[in-house]
C-alpha cells in the first residue's frame, strides 16, 4: 500500500476566459505517477458554467463536453445567440468528467467554470 493510498484531496478552482475564448476551456488532468510532481487520478465536479456577452452584438455560442473515453462524442451542453449584454448559466445541475474530459467552447464571449477537482 502507498501512502497516496486511501487519501484524497480537494481543490476548488475558478477558469475565466474572455475574448476569443473558442477551443478548450478546461481538460481533466491526466494521471502521470513519472512527472514531478506526480498526477495523481482526477476527477471534476463542474458546478457552474457562466456565459457573458459584452461584445457590442449577438454571438451564436456552444458549449460542449468532449468524452475522452469515446473520442467522436461531443455532448452539447448549451448552443444559442447570446444578445448583447446577456448572461447566462449553461448547467442546471452540476456533471462529472473524468480524466481527459474536456470543455470546448465556440464564441467570442466571456466564460466562467466553477469546478472542483478530486484527487484519488
Amino acid at each position: 500500500m502507498s501512502l497516496q493510498q486511501g487519501i484524497g484531496s480537494l481543490a476548488d478552482s475558478f477558469i475565466s476566459r474572455s475574448g476569443n475564448a473558442t477551443g478548450t476551456i478546461y481538460t481533466v488532468p491526466t494521471a502521470d505517477q513519472n512527472s514531478q510532481p506526480p498526477i495523481l487520478p482526477t476527477t471534476a465536479l463542474i458546478k457552474s458554467i457562466k456565459l457573458s456577452n459584452q461584445s457590442g452584438g449577438a454571438i451564436t455560442t456552444t458549449v460542449t463536453m468532449l468524452d475522452s473515453s469515446n473520442s467522436s462524442l461531443e455532448i452539447e451542453l448549451y448552443k444559442d445567440s447570446l444578445a448583447d449584454g446577456a448572461e447566462t448559466e449553461v448547467l442546471t445541475q452540476p456533471i462529472v468528467l473524468e480524466e481527459a474530459d474536456a470543455i470546448k467552447l465556440t464564441g467570442a464571449v466571456k466564460i466562467l467554470v466553477s469546478l472542483m477537482e478530486i484527487t484519488q
